[in-house]
């Protein structure tokens, strides 16, 4: 008997096996269903809405709205500027003006040639050009002008003796023989002698001879001409400089256009500047201007264009298109209607938020997040299960024969004491849970006996074993399973973690001729020893949940999600399968026949 679970028991901490079901499917249903809501589009509008709704710009905007009234707003202070601006006497006199045929007509004037023109001749004469040409024309005289001038200075020069020497000779026919001479061997060749004394008789005859020559004579006559000196003072000289410079700018077309111009006393009368002053007169005496001229120095004109420029027209105008505007309209009837908050999208908004609010699935992921209630599947994840549906031993993940039976004989055998053999699957069945049954027959098989080996022998009981040493192991990690406590004290059934060896083996539950969980050892002797707790007090003919969670050397067992059982040791630090066996330790009476070993589902965890 084991006062650890009779005080739970009382105590009500071993909860029943159904309500504990309940709980983790309701569980199971709820963290789905949190994971469905946590990546739907639905939580994110909720957050995107909640966010909205919780903000200070949407809290002000409510309030703002709630607050707003005709009475004392914008709109209200504009529409009376508008008004006020509209009574006004300048903005009145300015749209008096602005559509007359008056107006039109000054404007049509304003921009016509015939002003343009009136305006230009105007500007002439008056800003002083015209005057200024006025007078510069009739300064304009022949005497004592540069003209008269030059032109008396180049008939002087005319008269010159040296000018008219320089262009008597200058390429004559005369200068160019005697050019010629100058450079002759014959003139050389007389002076040469000349210079030369007198005692050659030979040469003084040829002197003498070149003395009479015609050209020689010629050459010294023209030499020593006054004519052929004023000529060399004259070539290169100012006078003949200037004579020529004269020359150019006095004897030609221009020059005498110039001088006529000079001379004539009407000359005036003539330019342009008096054309124009008179075309002036002519405009200054049509209607049109005349007309121009007296509307645009009127006051009704001047408060027009002061008003034309000013800011109070400007904003007039600017009111004129916001009060008449459709949205000015929307926006007074919006601030004089006494439900906007109820017809505005914020309102709409903060409805849809709080409708979504009371959704049951937003608010029970609401309840749950944040918290640690699904730690488990989170942490979590299983590595193996078997709910025993379907009609027959799922094969891929049990073995019905032992590990040792498969490496050595191939088949089930007994050991020396047993009552029972191990049949190759026909004492267990599937299809809703898992039952091992032990039963009252004969069967032949063998049994292994020192030194003899395998020996052929015959029971009086066959029961049945799983093992998933073929499919799966696992060292650390949540391994659990639904169970009926249901002992026969002739009989032990065994959930049973074990690795390699046999021993030491990690008992989920044994129950039987004893009752308990723990950690089952041979001592020296070769005697099997078990630490851990009886279960007896457990109530016979129910279902339990029973959960070992192992990590490391630390082990915890757990009966309906209750801690009954902790234990320490570093030595089971290799991978476990599991094994449901029954055997018979005892003859069975009839009445307690079959024996059924019953397992709902297993299911195994391994940390993500």
């Amino acid at each position: 008997m084991s006062f650890k679970i009779f005080s739970f028991q009382l105590l009500g901490k071993i909860k029943s096996v159904e309500k504990i079901e309940i709980q983790r499917k309701n569980l199971r249903d709820d963290y789905e269903e949190f994971r469905r809501v946590e990546n739907s589009d639905e939580l994110k509008e909720f957050l995107e809405l909640e966010k909205k709704i919780q903000s200070t710009e949407f809290t002000n905007r409510k309030k703002e709205i709630q607050q707003l009234r005709f009475k004392g707003s914008r709109e209200e202070a504009l529409l009376n500027e508008y008004k006020r601006l509209k009574k006004a006497v300048h903005i009145k006199k300015y749209f008096k003006l602005k559509d007359s045929p008056e107006l039109k007509r000054f404007e049509m004037i304003k921009e016509s040639g015939k002003l343009k023109e009136y305006r230009q001749l105007k500007e002439f004469v008056e800003n002083g050009n015209f005057s200024k040409e006025k007078e510069e024309i009739h300064r304009l005289v022949y005497k004592g002008s540069e003209e008269q001038k030059n032109e008396k200075e180049y008939k002087k020069l005319q008269k010159h003796s040296g000018i008219k020497a320089y262009y008597e000779l200058f390429q004559s026919e005369t200068l160019k023989r005697h050019d010629v001479v100058s450079h002759s061997e014959k003139l050389k060749k007389y002076l040469e002698l000349k210079n030369l004394p007198v005692a050659d008789k030979a040469k003084k005859h040829e002197l003498k001879k070149l003395h009479s020559d015609h050209e020689i004579k010629g050459y010294l006559k023209f030499e020593h001409s006054k004519k052929l000196k004023l000529f060399r003072e004259t070539a290169g000289s100012y006078n003949l400089k200037r004579f020529e410079e004269l020359k150019v700018g006095v004897d030609n077309v221009d020059f005498r256009k110039r001088v006529e111009f000079l001379k004539d006393k009407k000359k005036f009368e003539k330019t342009e500047s008096f054309q124009k002053w008179k075309r002036l007169k002519e405009l200054a005496s049509s209607d049109d201007v005349k007309f121009f001229l007296k509307f645009e120095k009127s006051s009704l004109l001047e408060n027009y264009h002061n008003v034309a420029e000013s800011d109070d027209l400007k904003r007039y105008n600017e009111l004129n298109s916001l009060i008449n505007s459709e949205d000015f309209l929307l926006r007074k009837a919006y601030l004089e209607d006494a439900k906007k908050w109820e017809k505005s999208e914020e309102y709409a908004t903060e409805q849809k938020y709080l409708e979504m609010q009371k959704r049951p699935h937003l608010v029970k992921y609401f309840k749950y997040k944040g918290t640690d209630a699904f730690d488990f599947f989170n942490q979590w994840e299983v590595s193996f299960e078997d709910d025993f549906q379907d009609g027959a031993l799922n094969t891929e993940k049990w073995a019905t024969l032992s590990p040792r039976a498969e490496k050595t004989l191939g088949k089930n055998y007994a050991l020396p004491g047993d009552l029972h053999l191990y049949t190759d699957g026909k004492n267990v069945t599937t299809g809703g849970k898992l039952v091992i049954e032990t039963r009252k027959e004969k069967n032949r098989g063998m049994i292994w006996k020192m030194p003899a080996g395998f020996i052929p022998s015959e029971f009086d009981f066959s029961s049945g074993l799983i093992s998933s040493a073929k499919s799966f192991w696992q060292e650390d990690g949540i391994f659990e399973a639904k169970i009926k406590f249901n002992p026969v004290k002739e009989t032990v059934s065994s959930f049973v973690f074990q690795g390699e060896n046999a021993f030491p083996g990690v008992y989920l539950l044994e129950m039987g001729a004893k009752n308990r969980m723990g950690i089952s050892r041979k001592n020296t002797k070769g005697k099997l020893e078990m630490t851990g707790l009886g279960i007896s007090n457990l109530k016979k003919g129910k279902w339990y949940i029973f959960t070992l969670e192992k990590s490391g050397g630390t082990m915890v067992w757990k009966i309906n999600d209750t801690e009954v059982l902790r234990l320490e040791d570093r030595h089971i630090d290799f991978p476990l399968h599991i094994s449901l066996f029954s055997m018979v330790v005892r003859p069975v009476s009839g009445n307690k026949l079959p024996v059924r070993f019953q397992t709902r589902w297993i299911k195994c965890y391994r940390r993500n």
